[in-house]
């Protein structure tokens, strides 16, 4: 499964009481920790990953989850990076498997998530170099000091 195909999903609770339609899919870590979603009257909830019952032509759940808007959102169409500084393209989805998040597919390559730092832009560090936060940092301070 994809992010981009929760995205496209409508959400209906199993008794059929609440429909919506996802908004966000927040993350901690590397696991999805709630999908966002929005019922009719633009009224939020969250529906945590265990309450998911089935994903094939709507998100069936069974309950909604426990608010966790503090977590940030898997985006798509970010810039992304290498830890060098060179563009690769932009975020075109994310490869789950059970909720896990495995993979980012930027510029039509896929990259294991675990070497991908995300914030306003996304950055690949490759396997011999820095951590990706310290690349992005130095990425950062690049740019403010360089005057680019």
């Amino acid at each position: 499964m994809t992010v981009s195909k929760l995205y496209a999903l409508p959400a209906e609770r199993v008794d059929g009481k609440r429909q919506g339609y996802v908004t966000a899919v927040l993350r901690e870590g590397e696991r999805v920790c709630a999908i966002k979603c929005a019922d009719e009257n633009e009224r939020e909830f969250f529906i945590s990953p265990d309450d998911v019952m089935r994903t094939a032509d709507a998100i069936i759940y069974r309950a909604e989850g426990k608010k966790c808007a503090k977590k940030p959102a898997l985006r798509l169409n970010i810039a992304g990076y290498d830890g060098r500084g060179n563009f690769l393209g932009f975020v075109e989805d994310y490869v789950l498997s059970s909720y896990r998040i495995k993979s980012c597919i930027i510029g039509g390559k896929s990259y294991p998530f675990e070497r991908v730092c995300l914030g306003d832009i996304a950055i690949v560090t490759d396997k011999n170099s820095a951590p990706a936060a310290i690349a992005a940092k130095d990425m950062f301070l690049q740019a403010v000091v360089g005057g680019k």
